[in-house]
């Protein structure tokens, strides 16, 4: 916590890039303290990427997703990829469902993913295979088993 009583959002400095932890409740004056802390150690560290991990939300609400992509654009600007790690299934779908715009944002699974995209080893992603959970064939231009 600041002097002022804002919590703050640890920020790690690892494999050449920014890491934020973010397990707390977003308020707006945490957004601006974050944005300003997040900002500044990307230019003292000259760090060439940011990951945003975000697997301990439980909840984000559409104001707090904007100030998210609006800092990791600010990042963008100086030089930083920035990547989403960590989304919940049930947190996206109230984004989309809320009218969030997810154009731009490079989202992964995890960290390894993110520290995968950032060192450019991340595979291709496979064509979708033609198969059910359970191994039952379909033809994926039909539908039809």
């Amino acid at each position: 916590m600041t002097a002022s009583g804002i919590q703050r959002i640890p920020l790690q400095y690892v494999h050449g890039c920014v890491v934020a932890s973010i397990q707390i409740d977003l308020t707006p004056d945490v957004l601006r303290q974050f944005r300003a802390d997040l900002l500044a150690r990307v230019q003292a560290s000259e760090a060439e990427g940011v990951i945003f991990d975000v697997s301990g939300i439980e909840i984000l609400d559409l104001e707090d997703f904007d100030a998210l992509r609006q800092t990791m654009v600010m990042a963008e600007i100086m030089g930083a990829r920035s990547i989403l790690s960590g989304l919940k299934p049930g947190v996206v779908s109230a984004l989309i469902d809320l009218g969030a715009d997810p154009e731009g944002v490079n989202a992964v699974l995890n960290l390894d993913d993110a520290f995968q995209l950032l060192d450019g080893t991340q595979a291709v992603p496979a064509e979708p295979e033609d198969r059910y959970d359970d191994g039952q064939e379909y033809d994926s231009n039909t539908g039809q088993e």
